[in-house]
């Protein structure tokens, strides 16, 4: 029992590494849902803002852009 000792010495480290090896994978794979939600996914909100936009500025059949006026 004496080999699972929990005074050897770098224990400490060793945990903290460890600890910071898990966060930082949890901390990617967050990052990398956010992304996909917020702006690789067709159904984002940046991309349902852009398609709104999008055909807000639609060309007309001349490929000219339409003007809009302001009352």
């Amino acid at each position: 029992m004496k080999f699972f000792s929990l005074k050897e010495k770098g224990q400490t480290s060793v945990e903290y590494m460890l600890i910071l090896v898990v966060a930082i994978t949890i901390g990617i794979a967050f990052k990398k849902k956010m992304e996909e939600f917020m702006l690789t996914n067709p159904n984002s909100i940046i991309s349902k803002n852009l398609n709104r936009l999008q055909s807000q500025l639609e060309q007309d059949t001349s490929g000219r852009y339409r003007r809009f006026s302001v009352r």
